[in-house]
């Protein structure tokens, strides 16, 4: 029972002094802390880098691929143009008289 009361009745000293070890270690842990999420931050800013830089090149190959298919999309476009100014007769001189005397008509 001496043994425990002895314990009970802890000498201001000793107080003092586990205060100061939990202050410290609570210190510790905090520095320690925010060691972690600044290495959580470098890494996280690290694994970004080539997701922007790659978001960065797909954006740019997008691009150029619709630049590309617009492209064929006109010179398609312009050989229908061409097939059908070529496959129309151009109208007769005859033609244009009767549509002319048509619209007098009128």
């Amino acid at each position: 029972m001496v043994a425990g009361t002895a314990a009970a009745q802890t000498p201001p000293a000793s107080a003092q002094y586990q205060q100061t070890v939990r202050q410290q270690q609570v210190s510790d842990q905090l520095q320690k802390s925010q060691q972690q999420a600044q290495q959580r931050q470098n890494v996280a800013n690290m694994a970004q880098q080539p997701l922007a830089q790659g978001s960065a090149a797909r954006s740019q190959q997008e691009q150029a691929d619709r630049a590309q298919q617009q492209s064929e999309n006109a010179r398609q476009q312009d050989l229908v143009n061409r097939y059908r100014d070529a496959s129309t007769p151009p109208p007769s001189s005859s033609q244009s008289a009767d549509s002319s005397a048509k619209q007098r008509s009128h």
